[in-house]
């Protein structure tokens, strides 16, 4: 009897609620204070997750979000794993920066403003 094995990227593709589209866009974190913000690249996105590339070993300390410039959302976010500058995200409430944010958010808002100035 033969069994298939499956490998490591297949078993973690069963595990996601929802599939991931390949993408290569800029994004932010914001963490800790929320004056620390990083450059990162994200590798893959769902409407629940996401994997990010960060340039160098950072140490995350909850809570973070992540800013997705492109489309002007910030996340919150959870550390789902982690490989390296390689971090799988969950990716929890989502905050339209076109609209009126509170005030813990007003600086990803202007973060996010000056990079579509771009």
């Amino acid at each position: 009897m033969m069994t298939s094995m499956s490998s490591p990227s297949q078993r973690a593709r069963e595990r996601r609620s929802a599939p991931r589209q390949r993408t290569l866009l800029a994004g932010r974190l914001s963490y800790g204070d929320p004056a620390i913000v990083i450059a990162c690249g994200i590798r893959n996105l769902s409407p629940v997750g996401a994997n990010i590339e960060l340039e160098g070993a950072v140490l995350l300390t909850p809570p973070f979000r992540l800013l997705l410039a492109r489309e002007g959302v910030a996340y919150d976010a959870t550390i789902i794993w982690r490989r390296g500058p390689r971090i799988g995200l969950a990716l929890g409430v989502a905050y339209d920066l076109r609209e009126s944010v509170d005030l813990q958010i007003r600086m990803l808002q202007a973060i996010w403003k000056e990079m579509a100035l771009r």
